[in-house]
């Protein structure tokens, strides 16, 4: 997975067609078992970028995305939220929306 290290890295990140992160907190300890879930996860679609980051890193994007509970799962497309799933994530709606996708 790979980490994001600031708020104008995140921007150029999600203008990507269709990408995924988590956002967390390093002192968040529900945040390093889901991370590893996700990744699973995301290994039947690996054509999907996924990324992890954390608020302590950028601070802004926590106010500017109003990500205030961690651990976050949001999917972007062309720098549109399409998808947030907080605390307990679904990740069925998200295989859901994968699936739609990648059908086009």
């Amino acid at each position: 997975m790979n980490i994001i290290k600031n708020y104008e890295e995140f921007q150029e990140i999600i203008k990507q067609e269709l990408v995924i992160l988590i956002a967390k907190t390093k002192a968040c300890v529900v945040c390093k078992p889901l991370s590893e879930k996700l990744e699973s996860f995301m290994k039947e679609y690996d054509k999907i970028p996924y990324y992890e980051i954390f608020l302590e890193d950028a601070e802004v994007f926590s106010g500017q995305h109003l990500v205030f509970t961690v651990p976050t799962v949001l999917v972007f497309s062309n720098s549109n939220e399409i998808l947030r799933e907080s605390r307990f994530i679904n990740f069925d709606k998200i295989k859901r929306l994968f699936d739609l996708y990648l059908e086009k």
